[in-house]
């Protein structure tokens, strides 16, 4: 299947701006982004990727050792393994992916922007391909759900949000030729302050240390793997405040589309350093001196190791 849209991910370590961008770049009119931001199925546990990777979803039986080797001649999947990661997708689908709770109340989820019937009768598709195909039957899911989007219209591009985007990115880009990322970057401290607050996230400072720090390393294995014009890097900072011209056009340039009224007009009234809560560990009380210095060694061995950090 010859896409006929090009994938976008944007990712980081999670609080660091990468729904911003998705909503800055949907009101293109070329551009599909939103209901839902985070489509879930290609990263999540139990995801497209996963899928791929012939990952073994948890306790489940050790039959059928027959194996099968995908298009690439690099891995080796079980087929009863890959009938039940097929089984694990569907059920993810249907179960936690479909409806979620929003992060400001209602409900989220793919149910926003799909219809339950077309996503079940792709998964029935990829359940009856996949043994030949895995690759091909992967890719060609992943394409035919984004179309059957209820506003993809004429979109050219398509950008998803989930932050493990850009730890996952090598894998996304074995997958899907021509993806491109863009790398959303945050002052440390800003994001721990953030990601405190999250239920997701960790919940003690000095831990959420180690957290951000893996989350920079895992995004700097998978980035260094990608091809120089694939992934473009954006410090939050810079869009929201410091330079927010510079890099609003350097996104343009990446992604190769024009500039429009309803998109900038949004990204003047709507993005600045306020409401993006720059330098809101500033004021919280819970970042003690313990923290700080801890904090100012992780960024230094980060250094050390060629990651940007700050």
């Amino acid at each position: 299947m010859t896409p006929e849209f090009r994938p976008v991910f944007s990712g980081g370590t999670g609080r660091s701006g990468t729904t911003l961008v998705g909503k800055i770049l949907s009101r293109h009119e070329l551009v599909l982004a939103g209901n839902p931001y985070e489509i879930k199925f290609l990263t999540g546990k139990g995801g497209l990727l996963d899928l791929v990777d012939g990952v073994p979803i948890p306790q489940t039986p050790d039959i059928l050792k027959k194996v099968h080797p995908i298009s690439s001649g690099r891995r080796f999947l079980n087929l009863a393994q890959s009938k039940r990661n097929i089984e694990e997708l569907e059920r993810r689908i249907n179960e936690d992916w479909w409806e979620r709770p929003g992060k400001r109340g209602g409900i989220a989820g793919l149910q926003q922007g799909f219809s339950l019937p077309t996503l079940n009768a792709e998964i029935e598709r990829l359940k009856s391909e996949y043994r030949k195909h895995p690759l091909c039957s992967t890719r060609n899911f992943f394409f035919k759900v984004v179309k059957s989007h209820k506003h993809f219209d004429n979109s050219k591009v398509f950008v998803d949000t989930t932050p493990t985007n850009i730890e996952r990115a090598s894998q996304i880009s074995e997958l899907f030729e021509g993806a491109l990322f863009i790398h959303m970057q945050r002052s440390g401290k800003d994001t721990i302050s953030s990601v405190l607050r999250e239920p997701w996230g960790p919940k003690k400072p000095l831990v959420a240390i180690d957290w951000w720090k893996k989350k920079l390393q895992l995004a700097n294995r998978a980035t260094r793997l990608l091809g120089p014009d694939q992934c473009l890097n954006i410090k939050l900072e810079n869009l929201v405040a410091e330079k927010r011209t510079e890099t609003y056009e350097e996104i343009l340039n990446f992604l190769k589309i024009s500039d429009q009224e309803q998109m900038s007009n949004y990204f003047a009234e709507e993005v600045d350093g306020d409401r993006a809560h720059i330098g809101r560990w500033k004021g919280d009380e819970r970042l003690d001196k313990e923290f700080h210095s801890k904090f100012d060694r992780a960024v230094s061995e980060l250094l050390d190791e060629g990651i940007s950090a700050y």
